[in-house]
């Protein structure tokens, strides 16, 4: 197949700091090259993706604004008569394919990592005709839509050849991991850790607006002998927190889309203990991979179950469910079903 990528134009693909689904984009295209498919790339114009036949660059670098949005589509009608794609994968803004729905039969995939709108998928669904089709980074996304027929499914994937468990290490401590906010937990991690008598390290950046929260829930607590903090992290301190920690503690207070953490900790063989939101019952697996719980006090006392979980089994289920290669293929299993479709309708 020939399949052209999209993402937003504001970061680059590979991102050259922090850029989670531009950092997913290029792992795709490196999987579908390595399938044999030849991958073209469209994207910001200082993207270095080594992995496509071809790179382009947006026109807008703002994905928001009528103008923009003009531009940008009338670039990717562009580049799509211009190569020909068997399907377009799309992780760039909907209203960029609008011209593609009247003026092509390509099937279409638009991926989302955020809250999907019933109504613009609604529209788009009608506007393309059947060649239109979606897929969410969790299953909880979609759950309230009112036509899931058209919506796939397909976690996010990391790195599990650069995350890995690391036997010669002692786990010695539970880790937060993540932005210092209200939304992210961070007060309850420690509060859980302090509860069972545990040591923890947290580690995450304090964003804008932020910092009173900071300020008033976490500062105080830093003075307990068993609690560290150590700033943000770039991958390879991440890689080796994760390696070290008994736990990670994930107690989010918001319906996260999907939680990249999640993966990259379980596939260091780190059992997650998390509140029952969003993505996480379906990523980890209650008993196996670490513990759901609904509750403060939950996390609390499960802390001390972790000696029954397994580290090894942590490890190979992670790669057995957000490997880079695993995703890849639900994608383009996918993408040969569309395609199929497409062609026995022109026999």
């Amino acid at each position: 197949m020939k399949i052209l990528l999209t993402v937003d134009p504001e970061i680059e693909v590979p991102p050259a700091n922090y850029g989670g689904i531009e950092r997913i984009v290029d792992g795709l295209a490196k999987e579908y090259a390595a399938h044999g498919h030849e991958v073209f790339l469209l994207a910001n114009p200082a993207s270095t993706c080594k992995y496509t036949n071809g790179n382009y660059g947006w026109p807008a670098l703002r994905s928001g604004g009528a103008i923009n949005i003009l531009k940008n589509a009338s670039m990717l009608r562009r580049v799509h008569n211009e190569i020909r794609p068997d399907i377009i994968h799309s992780f760039s803004r909907l209203l960029y394919g609008y011209p593609l729905f009247l003026f092509s039969n390509t099937p279409f995939v638009q991926s989302y990592q955020r809250k999907i709108s019933a109504r613009s998928t609604s529209w788009a669904r009608k506007v393309a005709d059947g060649k239109l089709r979606f897929t969410s980074c969790a299953a909880h996304m979609i759950s309230r839509l009112p036509d899931k027929s058209v919506f796939t499914p397909v976690f996010n994937f990391t790195d599990t050849d650069y995350f890995f468990e690391d036997a010669t290490t002692t786990r010695d401590s539970l880790l937060f991991l993540g932005r210092i906010e209200d939304i992210k937990g961070t007060e309850e991690a420690i509060l859980a850790a302090i509860g069972a008598r545990e040591k923890i390290i947290v580690a995450g950046n304090i964003q804008n607006g932020h910092e009173q929260y900071f300020e008033r829930s976490i500062k105080p607590l830093l003075t307990h002998p068993d609690v560290s903090y150590v700033g943000p992290v770039n991958d390879e301190q991440k890689r080796r927190y994760l390696q070290q920690a008994k736990a990670m503690l994930f107690p989010i207070k918001w319906e996260e889309p999907f939680g990249i953490v999640l993966a990259e900790a379980m596939a260091c063989g780190t059992p997650v203990i998390a509140f029952n939101r969003g993505s996480v019952p379906e990523v980890v697996v209650d008993g196996q991979t670490g513990f759901v719980c609904e509750t403060l006090d939950e996390m609390t006392k499960r802390i001390a179950d972790l000696p029954a979980i397994n580290n090894q089994e942590v490890r190979r289920y992670a790669v057995s469910k957000f490997s880079s290669k695993v995703i890849a293929e639900e994608y383009l299993a996918l993408f040969g079903n569309m395609v199929t479709i497409k062609k026995a309708s022109y026999e």
